[in-house]
Parts: C-alpha cells; structure tokens; sequence
C-alpha cells in the first residue's frame, strides 16, 4: 500500500514539474544568461530534480518559441558554451506566467486553507 502511494506521488510530483519547468528556466534565465549545464546545477541546487533529457529538449522549444537565444562564447579555457539568454518577448511571456503562477497557487492556498487550516 505505501509503495503504490508513494509511487501515485512520485507521478504526480512528475507532472507538476513538468508544468511548472519553463517557468522556472525562464525565471533562472531572467537573473543571469546561462549555458545548458550551469542551468541544470542551478535548477538542481533548488532541489528541481532535473535531468539532461528533461532540460534540453525544453530549451531547444524555448529557442524556437523565440522565448530565449543562444550564444557561443568560447573562454580560451576548454571548449565553448552555448549561453541562453531571455528574449525581451521571453521576459514578457515570463511576467505573465509569474502572474498566472501567483493567481494559481493562491488559489490553491486558498483551497488548502479551507479544507486543512492547520496546515
């Protein structure tokens, strides 16, 4: 029994962070240009759980959406790296979706808070 809970909520911490992803990466993007892997640490350091095949992808969608653009630097230390960058239409889509975001978890507060005020 606890396996199949734990499981449903594995799954369904999964689908929430798939949606809730770019806002994220949008948001990181928003602070500081970075390149793929630094973004994956950050992301990881914020206790995210991502993975390479979940970031990439999604940056790559990011890049043709024109949501953010890339840039390769080489430091003259190893090899180059493609820095991504928000786009001014990826810093306007960003504020609507913190918007949004803000709408929607207070809601969900709102919706907690009556049914488990203690929590």
């Amino acid at each position: 029994m606890q396996d199949n809970l734990s499981s449903q909520v594995s799954a369904w911490k999964s689908q929430l962070k798939k949606g809730t992803l770019e806002l994220a990466i949008l948001a990181l993007l928003d602070a500081k240009r970075c390149y793929g892997l630094e973004l994956l640490e950050r992301l990881n350091e914020l206790d995210l759980e991502v993975g390479e095949g979940s970031i990439y992808p999604l940056l790559a969608r990011l890049r043709n959406e024109n949501k953010v653009t890339t840039q390769w630097v080489d430091s003259g230390v190893g090899h180059a790296h493609k820095y991504y960058s928000l786009t001014p239409y990826g810093h306007k889509i960003l504020n609507k979706m913190l918007a949004a975001w803000s709408e929607y978890t207070n809601a969900i507060t709102g919706v907690i808070s009556k049914v488990h005020p203690h929590e």
